[in-house]
């Protein structure tokens, strides 16, 4: 049998050994993993943000895709002890244990560019992007607001989806549009479906037959330019010749989902006096304001020193930018953004079945 102070030792081995391995890894791991889940997420926040303010300077706008992301622990335990026998059955001994921890990340970024890039960023968003959405609970007129920028004769201020223009645009009638479409949506008066019409299948508006004795239909007929009392309306996707009695739906590219709420950012004094950043003007020469157009939906701010409210914030050109963290719109706005972003990124398949209905009213 072992002497005592060996077999305590012994134990002491053994049980440094099982500790190190069982617990401190998984420990480490878990920890390990929630931090770069925050990092990611606030790195892709900030560029989004960062890409939003270049675009108000007329800046180039750029993406950097994590496409890889690998870590590597190393656990690297050591013990060492020492034994002596004295006079009788004295016995001394010392032991001394020590842990080392070694984590190896490695992140891969690739630019969005080339074909990609066309894809994600310059391609106009589809109606299944549109109805994918709707459907899972975001507001049809925050959508449309972002994501449309003409429906028939209705401009959503469409040369704000390029760099800021010297001269506002219509939008006004746009935007009641949207508020009654939302309001019918609402009250389960509305809804889109695919039909087959004349051997192709296209999309569809439907309105409820109650929707028809409202005043938003009536009032969303006569600003669309459609004919009272019809329930059943075909819908054009960018679609370059108007036929009579359809709805003509135009979607921005992501792109022009950018510029559009780069409108939004709060540009500081110096720089508007700088002339750094387009400014705005209104039919009577007046300095327009663009919280008209963008309200209710983004607000960027700015400030010389690093703001304490912040939901996401970068630096840029020597001042803040960032969203409030109070500002609830405007972070839906931006959760909405980002979402759309990745869904720019596939092919969307629709699940929706195809009816045959009559069409003709």
């Amino acid at each position: 049998m072992l002497p005592l102070v060996s077999r305590i030792l012994l134990a002491l081995l053994l049980g440094f050994g099982i500790s190190g391995c069982t617990s401190f890894g998984p420990s480490a791991i878990g920890h390990s993993r929630t931090d770069y889940n925050v990092v990611l997420q606030k790195t892709s926040d900030e560029q989004m943000l960062l890409n939003l303010v270049r675009l108000r300077y007329r800046d180039r706008p750029l993406f950097l895709e994590t496409s890889a992301l690998t870590t590597q622990f190393k656990f690297s335990p050591s013990i060492g002890g020492s034994l002596s026998g004295g006079s009788g059955l004295s016995t001394s001994g010392s032991i001394k244990g020590e842990f080392d921890f070694e984590e190896k990340p490695t992140v891969t970024y690739t630019p969005l560019q080339g074909k990609a890039y066309v894809k994600r960023v310059m391609s106009p968003i589809s109606w299944q992007t549109l109805e994918l959405l709707d459907n899972v609970g975001w507001r049809s007129d925050r959508v449309m607001r972002m994501c449309i920028q003409k429906l028939n004769n209705l401009g959503n201020a469409t040369t704000a989806s390029g760099p800021t223009p010297a001269v506002a645009p219509p939008y006004v009638e746009f935007l009641e549009a949207t508020r009654l479409y939302h309001k019918l949506k609402t009250e389960n008066l509305v809804r889109s479906f695919k039909a087959k019409k004349n051997e192709r299948v296209v999309q569809m508006l439907e309105f409820a037959p109650q929707a028809l004795q409202t005043p938003e239909y009536r009032r969303l007929m006569d600003l669309l330019g459609l004919k009272q009392g019809r329930r059943h309306i075909e819908i054009l996707l960018n679609d370059s010749v108007h036929l009579p009695g359809t709805l003509q739906v135009q979607t921005r590219s992501f792109a022009g989902v950018l510029y559009y709420l780069s409108q939004s950012v709060m540009v500081p004094q110096k720089d508007r006096d700088a002339g750094r950043v387009t400014i705005t003007r209104d039919a009577k020469g007046e300095i327009f304001d663009w919280n008209k157009v963008t309200e209710g939906l983004m607000r960027i701010h700015s400030s010389a020193e690093e703001p304490e409210n912040a939901a996401v914030k970068v630096h840029y050109r020597g001042s803040w930018f960032y969203i409030d963290d109070a500002d609830l719109e405007s972070k839906s706005t931006f959760s909405l953004l980002g979402q759309l972003f990745a869904l720019q990124s596939g092919q969307i398949k629709s699940t929706a079945p195809v009816l045959t209905l009559p069409v003709g009213n």
